[in-house]
């Protein structure tokens, strides 16, 4: 589902880049204090094309609790001293306490996400449960979530880290959340949730937050991109998996078929046609995303498959 979800904010996909450039982004709140207050101060990371925002605290206390990272208080608490068995824990979620970014894409770039990586610390009482969720969806869903080679930390439920040992307290890596590397020309956040603290004092820490990704430049001389309005596909659903893509105005020059993750399932190059037949009938069931190029615009739209 939350590879649907990303998709939709996605429509220009990867046969549209070009000198796509590999990247990592690195957060390490170097110059946050206990007095600089719910922004980071810290320059933040520095990559072509891309304008990285800075880290910033929502609905927790006013000062992070300590230096060179980003620690905060105030979280929602439902955890008991000691116990370490997860179904005692009696917090939820707090959507109005959070930490947030936003990445953006400057014009002219397109931005591919693969994943975050990050490291995650919590005072004597601090938080035992937390989560990432991005703005593709509204910050309704938990990004896909594991945890490499740390026996302290575990994911639980749905794409929900648990801080496992009550008595652990030292910094924990391995924290990482899956993105698929969808490209998308728009601006995304990601809200770092968390809650499960023992005490109303106990702190929630993140550092060295890395986005490993890529930027590239878009297609330069197509004037529409991305756009529904120069294309009419039919029947939509199909139920055989055959199709007709037409221009409102001028001919098709190219068609792709693209599955949720932006894979080119199908490539046709008519002969300067206004109406051009695809089958999918060899697909498997689902939406895809019909891509159309003609003249100098590109139009893409999404349809679905029900056999």
């Amino acid at each position: 589902m939350i590879k649907n979800l990303l998709s939709t904010i996605a429509l220009v996909c990867a046969s549209l880049l070009a000198n796509a450039q590999s990247f990592t982004a690195t957060y390490d709140f170097a110059a946050t204090t206990s007095v600089s207050g719910t922004t980071d101060p810290t320059t933040p990371p520095a990559v072509t094309g891309l304008t990285c925002g800075s880290f910033m605290a929502v609905g927790t206390g006013s000062n992070s609790s300590a230096g060179n990272r980003f620690s905060f208080n105030s979280w929602g608490t439902g955890a008991t001293t000691t116990v370490n068995t997860y179904s005692t824990m009696t917090g939820a979620i707090d959507l109005g306490k959070y930490y947030e970014v936003t990445l953006t894409p400057q014009a002219g770039y397109t931005l591919a996400l693969n994943s975050i990586a990050f490291t995650a610390q919590r005072s004597g009482t601090g938080i035992r449960s937390y989560v990432v969720r991005t703005s593709a969806d509204g910050f309704t869903n938990n990004l896909p979530a594991s945890v490499t080679t740390n026996t302290n930390l575990s994911v639980v439920g749905t794409n929900e880290f648990f801080w496992n040992l009550d008595a652990v307290t030292s910094a924990q890596n391995g924290s990482t959340i899956s993105l698929f590397g969808i490209p998308t020309t728009s601006s995304v956040s990601f809200r770092f949730y968390a809650w499960n603290s023992e005490a109303g004092t106990g702190t929630f820490s993140i550092d060295n937050v890395v986005f490993d990704g890529s930027m590239a430049g878009t297609v330069t001389g197509l004037k529409n991109i991305n756009s529904e309005s120069n294309i009419a596909i039919y029947p939509v659903p199909s139920h055989d998996g055959v199709l007709f893509v037409e221009s409102k105005n001028q001919d098709v020059t190219k068609i792709e078929v693209l599955d949720v993750l932006g894979n080119v399932v199908l490539s046709n190059v008519p002969k300067n046609e206004s109406k051009v037949k695809i089958n999918l009938a060899d697909m498997p069931n689902g939406n895809y995303f019909v891509r159309m190029y003609s003249g100098n615009s590109v139009s893409t739209k999404k349809i679905a498959v029900i056999k």
